[in-house]
Formats: structure tokens, C-alpha cells, sequence
């Protein structure tokens, strides 16, 4: 499943408040596409890691499952199109050659 195809499935599917054990149970095997072709994530091992918790909306579950996807759904790390660079503060990594697209 594609990532913008989530949340309208996240609120048709499943009536809430609802636990994450539900979710999987209902949802668990249902993978969210990298973007690239790969990276493919499945419901359940991203909510695995959080423990037993509970949503009250399809809004809370998806900002969840969002924010918990692994790096290869977030684009190029350490981007940042207002040509600062700022890597160094954060811990990224040092380029000294500029990246032109």
C-alpha cells in the first residue's frame, strides 16, 4: 500500500479507540511501500517495537505509523534546499563537494 493510500484506509478499516494489538491483528500484514521500491514495511513491525498502546483516532494511528518508518521512507538525509548546511550540528555527514539536481 502506498503511504497516501494509509490514512483513508486506517479510518475505513478499523473503528476506534483501538489497541495496538487490534491493529495488528486487523492490519498487521498490510505493507506500506518504500519509496523507491524497497524499504517495504509491514503494519506490525512498526508498531512492534512500541509496546501495547491504544489510538483514539485513524489520524493518531497514522501519525504514528509515520513517524515511526525506517530511513528509507524519509528522502535524502541531511537535505536542505534553503542551502544552509548545518550537518555538522547535527551529527551528519561532512560533504565538501556541492550535490547539483
Amino acid at each position: 500500500m502506498l503511504l497516501s493510500d494509509l490514512a483513508e484506509s486506517l479510518e475505513r478499516e478499523l473503528t476506534y479507540p483501538i489497541g495496538s494489538e487490534a491493529v495488528v491483528a486487523r492490519m498487521g500484514t498490510v505493507r506500506i511501500e518504500g519509496p523507491s521500491g524497497d524499504g517495504d514495511q509491514t503494519i506490525d513491525s512498526i508498531l512492534d517495537p512500541l509496546g501495547q498502546t491504544s489510538f483514539d483516532s485513524a489520524d493518531g494511528l497514522f501519525a504514528t505509523i509515520y513517524g515511526n518508518l525506517s530511513d528509507e521512507h524519509i528522502g535524502r538525509k541531511y537535505y536542505d534546499d534553503r542551502g544552509t548546511t548545518g550537518r555538522e550540528t547535527r551529527g551528519g555527514p561532512s560533504e565538501t563537494e556541492d550535490v547539483s539536481f
